[in-house]
């Protein structure tokens, strides 16, 4: 597990179920989203398609939050901060 940098404590665990260059790139992605928004959060990659497709995923890989589905496919790094902000309740920054 990494944390990403941040002011806060590990408050999110995410999940990356997937391999291979997409898991790996939207771990890198969902790092620079935490850091960019200041927070810090556990995130494991762990290959298992089998709970992906149980939590009813239709694209790989798939990013839990807390172990509920959050995103799938490689979203854009600005998307998971609209994404984070959304599940924070923070609203976003217009500037």
């Amino acid at each position: 597990m990494t944390c990403a940098t941040g002011s806060h404590d590990c408050p999110i665990r995410f999940e990356i179920l997937g391999s291979g260059l997409d898991a790996e790139k939207l771990k890198r992605r969902l790092s620079c989203a935490l850091g960019g928004l200041g927070w810090r959060a556990q995130i494991r990659l762990q290959a298992d398609a089998h709970r992906a497709l149980d939590l009813g995923a239709t694209r790989d890989p798939v990013l839990l939050a807390d172990g509920v589905l959050f995103a799938q496919g490689l979203p854009r790094t600005e998307e998971l901060e609209a994404l984070l902000r959304a599940r924070i309740g923070v609203p976003p920054d217009f500037t």
